[in-house]
C-alpha cells in the first residue's frame, strides 16, 4: 500500500458508511474520539510514571503502569489511527473496530478503565482512568442513540382509545368498584 493511499483511508472512516451512526450529533461523535484520544496520550505519560514504581519495588503498580501504556496504546490505535500512519497494521485494525457497534467499544473502555486502578489506585492511575471511563460512558450514550420526536413521545405516553378506563378515573381502587364485589 502505498503513502498515498494510506492518506485516502485515513479520511475515508468506515463509520461514515453505517445506516444507524448518521442520527448521532457531531459534537458528540468527534467529541468522544478527542476525548479517547486524549486519554490514551494521558494513559501513556501515567503508565510511564506508574512503572517507575519499579524503582520502589512496588511491583503492583508495574502492572498497573503496564497496562495503561497497552490501554494508552489501544486507545491512540481506535480513536486517533492518523497517529500511527507509519505502521501498516493499525488502519485495519481501526476500521474492524469502526464496524462494530457503539455498546462494544463502551463495555470496552468502561471494564479496561477498572484494573489498573485496582492494581495501583493513586491521583495519576484515578485521572488517567477516569478518562477512558468517561469516553466509555460517552459511547454508551451514542449506542443508545437518538432520543424521540416529541410526537412519538406524546403517542407513547396519551392512552390508547379502545381500551376502557375505569369509571372512577385513576384514583378508583378494588374496593370501591361495584363490579368486583357482585356475584358471577
Amino acid at each position: 500500500m502505498s503513502m498515498g493511499d494510506k492518506v485516502t483511508n485515513l479520511w475515508k472512516r468506515a463509520s461514515d458508511e453505517g445506516e444507524n451512526r448518521d442520527e448521532i450529533p457531531w459534537h458528540l461523535k468527534y467529541g468522544s474520539r478527542t476525548l479517547g484520544t486524549f486519554a490514551g496520550v494521558v494513559n501513556l505519560f501515567t503508565g510511564i510514571w506508574n512503572g517507575l514504581g519499579l524503582i520502589f519495588l512496588n511491583t503492583d503498580c508495574l502492572f498497573g503502569g503496564i497496562l495503561q501504556l497497552l490501554l494508552g496504546i489501544l486507545l491512540i490505535a481506535l480513536e486517533a489511527p492518523f497517529l500511527c500512519v507509519f505502521i501498516d497494521y493499525m488502519q485495519k485494525v481501526s476500521d474492524v473496530a469502526e464496524n462494530k457497534p457503539y455498546w462494544t467499544r463502551a463495555i470496552v473502555y468502561v471494564g479496561l478503565s477498572l484494573v489498573p486502578m485496582l492494581l495501583c489506585f493513586g491521583p495519576s492511575t484515578l485521572i488517567a482512568s477516569a478518562l477512558v471511563f468517561c469516553t466509555g460512558l460517552l459511547y454508551g450514550l451514542m449506542s443508545v442513540g437518538k432520543k424521540g420526536s416529541r410526537e412519538d413521545m406524546g403517542a407513547i405516553a396519551s392512552p390508547v382509545d379502545n381500551v376502557s378506563q375505569p369509571m372512577g378515573g385513576h384514583h378508583t381502587t378494588l374496593m370501591e368498584d361495584p363490579d368486583v364485589w357482585r356475584p358471577t
